[in-house]
């Protein structure tokens, strides 16, 4: 029993190779109660439970303290090894293996493109801001000029109007309006707006009069469906791990459809906000989800280029956005046309199956079974005898069934905080974190700021979007071959300094050069989009094992963040000062790329499992 309780808590330490996982720490505790590896290996790691330090060799340990909070053990006990973590990976690899056996067919099929074509109506929803509710130039409509009085308008366009009485009034034309009175002239602020539809024919800024101190607003049509995105982050790992993917795909799906097409009708201002948070949380359920489900689903051997393949349909789904826009001018209506093929995933999502390695872990050997025996059929090949994988799923469950802890919302919301803080408790671990932090804010404000730059940067803001998709595809799929041949951090680094260069150079060039400012725009937003994939790439191999999901998910809703704010400085800032927004953007951009430096070459090196190998390694280097 002791013995069990120790294996629960000990934090699984693993190499991942590209073969079959293996157990690389054979661990014991001491009379003293310290976790240390066994006797006859090098470098031998010592945990001590009151003050932790890397023992590798004298020379490069220089101190180095771990953080105690990394490796909770029952002192109790006297002797543990790592078996359960053992036994538990090696049946996630013998169940790759029997998806790769069943290869690629009908049945993945299926999968890859019900679940990719979730892009196809959630990326509209999540760039509505640019067709929606554009930043549109303006003036009140209550204007009125006294026939008495003179009027001249200055250069930093407030107006002047000079009395018969020689009294001068100054005031903004944009957001307040005379009056004449009989006690004279008098100012009042504009509540009625003519805005300029030589674009758009009714958008949500022009039908709510969202101008002048209310501006703000129109921003925040944008910046709360990423707050609902960064809201649901956690939430929704929670629901899809407890209630499976395929249930919380359907019914995050379902109801970001049916919130969509309800927000394009609703009649009040604050109802169609909440309707973007609400639509910002079922983000997450519908897309991330749909992303988890695809790769668990694939065969081991064609994920990486599956996972790649998904974001080509997210850059697809911009262009088909930019004709809708093109032809359809009414926000409203457009709003419905982008909801409405959405509705055609359902039936795909009725058929397709729910994840056998979730329902493995979540003890449902048999449902997986009938999952796997589904896939082999479709796909024309036979599983391996049903004794061995009855035995498989057997043993699959009985590991997982000691390493399973009840799971509850409270709990999750109350461990949130210690698991964010365990990411800066050690030297080496603390810097990889905030430089992967950063990396992700910037790239979602750049990334979102260029993508929602259209009527600002171009005259025509259906082309820039489309261009802006058509960009996407080279940066996706040229990714891979170029982090492969030149390593992760300088072509993370590359792409965040040639982004700093466009965005400074696009602040300095008159808008009068149209096709130059769209030619560099385009030339940012793939580098952004390239250096973005590279940091979700970068990041999977920095992080260790034992932290890698806290880290990722923490860089994510730090990319959320770097969302909302983008909206504030290309429509706030921006109309006050055109070139500020590139020079904020230039300025993340080049900060992010140095700092990109401070992080380790991860091509060719072994990737470590554990906090402890991480700091021992940095303390090799520093030797």
């Amino acid at each position: 029993m002791e013995d069990s309780k120790v294996k629960n808590q000990f934090t699984r330490v693993v190499s991942e190779g590209r073969g079959k996982p293996e157990l690389v720490v054979d661990t014991e505790v001491s009379k003293n109660g310290d976790l240390r590896k066994r006797e006859g290996s090098q470098n031998v790691l010592h945990f001590g439970t009151q003050n932790e330090r890397c023992q590798c060799r004298p020379s490069s340990c220089r101190g180095r303290v771990l953080s105690h909070q990394l490796l909770q053990l029952d002192t109790t006990t006297t002797t543990t090894t790592a078996t359960a973590t053992q036994a538990h990976l090696t049946m996630l690899s013998q169940l790759d293996d029997v998806l790769t056996h069943l290869g690629s067919g009908r049945w993945t099929v299926l999968h890859f493109l019900t679940l990719a074509y979730n892009c196809i109506f959630v990326g509209p929803q999540a760039l509505g801001g640019a067709f929606l509710a554009p930043r549109l130039d303006y003036t009140c409509q209550s204007t009125t000029i006294p026939s008495s009085a003179s009027f001249e308008l200055a250069t930093d366009g407030l107006a002047s109007y000079t009395q018969a009485n020689h009294t001068t009034l100054q005031y903004d034309p944009k957001c307040q309006y005379w009056v004449n009175t009989p006690e004279g002239g008098t100012i009042e602020e504009c509540v009625e707006f003519v805005f300029d539809n030589s674009t758009f024919s009714s958008t949500f800024t022009s039908e709510y009069n969202l101008a002048c101190d209310r501006a703000y607003l129109q921003t925040s049509f944008q910046s709360v469906y990423m707050f609902g995105v960064f809201v649901s982050a956690p939430i929704n790992g929670y629901l899809s791990d407890k209630y499976g993917r395929k249930r919380a795909l359907m019914a995050g799906t379902l109801l970001f459809l049916i919130i969509a097409l309800g927000s394009a009708w609703l009649p009040f201002l604050s109802t169609v906000l909440l309707a973007r948070f609400l639509l910002g949380v079922f983000h997450a359920m519908s897309n991330i989800t749909s992303y988890v489900l695809l790769v668990e689903v694939m065969n081991p051997k064609i994920r990486p280029v599956v996972g790649y393949a998904v974001n080509i349909f997210w850059a697809s789904s911009m262009m088909i956005y930019s004709a809708f826009g093109y032809w359809i001018r009414d926000w409203r209506l457009l709003q419905t046309v982008n909801t409405l093929p959405g509705f055609l995933i359902l039936p795909g999502l009725w058929l397709i199956d729910e994840s056998p390695r979730w329902l493995i872990v979540n003890g449902r050997p048999r449902e997986a079974l009938q999952v796997l025996t589904k896939a082999a059929s479709w796909h024309g090949v036979d599983l391996p005898p049903e004794g061995e994988m009855k035995t498989l799923m057997q043993e699959q469950n009985d590991t997982g069934k000691s390493e399973r802890q009840p799971i509850s919302l409270w709990r999750l919301i109350g461990t949130f905080k210690d698991e964010i803080v365990i990411l800066f408790r050690t030297p080496r671990l603390r810097i990889i974190t905030i430089c992967v932090f950063l990396d992700y804010m910037i790239s979602g404000m750049v990334y979102f700021g260029l993508s929602l730059s259209g009527a600002s940067i171009s005259d025509n803001p259906f082309v820039f979007m489309a261009l802006s998709g058509l960009m996407e595809i080279p940066a996706y799929t040229l990714t891979i071959p170029v982090v492969q041949c030149f390593g992760r951090r300088r072509t993370l680094a590359t792409c965040f300094l040639l982004s700093a260069i466009v965005l400074f150079a696009l602040a300095v060039i008159p808008a009068e050069y149209s096709v130059t400012v769209v030619a560099l725009a385009m030339i940012g937003k793939m580098s952004i989009t390239a250096g973005f994939q590279t940091t979700i790439f970068f990041s999977s191999e920095l992080f260790p094992t034992e932290v890698r999901s806290r880290g990722i998910g923490g860089a994510y809703m730090m990319s959320r963040i770097g969302s909302m704010v983008s909206p504030f400085i290309t429509d706030l800032v921006g109309s006050v000062y055109p070139w500020a927004p590139f020079v904020v953007f230039g300025a993340g951009a080049l900060l992010s790329g140095g700092v990109t430096f401070l992080l380790p070459e991860t091509k060719g090196q072994t990737l470590p499992d554990t906090v402890a190998q991480l700091e021992e390694k940095s303390c090799r280097q520093e030797d």
